[in-house]
């Protein structure tokens, strides 16, 4: 395991590209993150969380702006104007997958869960990186870490920590809205009072 400076961008994106799974801090609590286009990452990020591919717990896909979001899932005029309005933050939307999106881990699934974290480093990692799939830092059952350290005692196989601790302890808000009407599938820190 590699211990990640936060101003050593070339070392965290070398570890992403190398195809490791990267423990990163966000503003909710630590992810651990592959890059979109590396199979082999993906599978070994589902293998760590003990998660099939129909478990029905889906990555989720960061990205490092609301304009990217058309790219990979169908979202009108309401669903902007929610993004626009909580992203970045504390949130995970969860959105239908565009038809045309082909993707061997997405090719699995009709829906997408968005993430723009509130998070400098986060984001100036995802605008070099380009889409990362993420989910939380623990082992299975769990809780996620916080901190580094943390990372560092608990999930020992993975692949590189970038240092530092995260911004809360709850995970992200996540709201549903591939169908007509949203609805909430986890409370977490953001608390949502208007879709539209």
């Amino acid at each position: 395991m590699r211990i990640i400076a936060q101003d050593d961008m070339e070392g965290a994106i070398a570890t992403l590209n190398r195809g490791g799974v990267l423990a990163v801090p966000t503003e909710t609590v630590y992810g651990l993150a592959v890059r979109l286009d590396n199979e082999p990452a993906i599978l070994k990020l589902l293998t760590l969380k003990e998660r099939p591919v129909d478990s029905g717990k889906i990555l989720t896909m960061m990205l490092p702006s609301v304009k990217d979001i058309p790219k990979y899932a169908e979202i009108d005029r309401r669903h902007m104007n929610l993004a626009r309005r909580y992203f970045p933050g504390e949130l995970t939307l969860v959105l239908k997958k565009r038809p045309d999106f082909q993707h061997v881990y997405f090719n699995n699934f009709d829906t997408i869960g968005i993430r723009i974290p509130a998070h400098k480093y986060m984001l100036d990692l995802l605008k070099e990186t380009g889409p990362l799939l993420v989910t939380s830092a623990n082992p299975r059952g769990e809780v996620p870490c916080n901190h580094s350290r943390e990372v560092e005692t608990r999930m020992k196989s993975i692949d590189g920590v970038i240092r530092g601790h995260s911004g809360g302890s709850l995970p992200s808000t996540i709201i549903n809205w591939a169908d007509e009407e949203p609805y909430q599938i986890r409370a977490g820190g953001l608390l949502i009072v208007r879709y539209y």
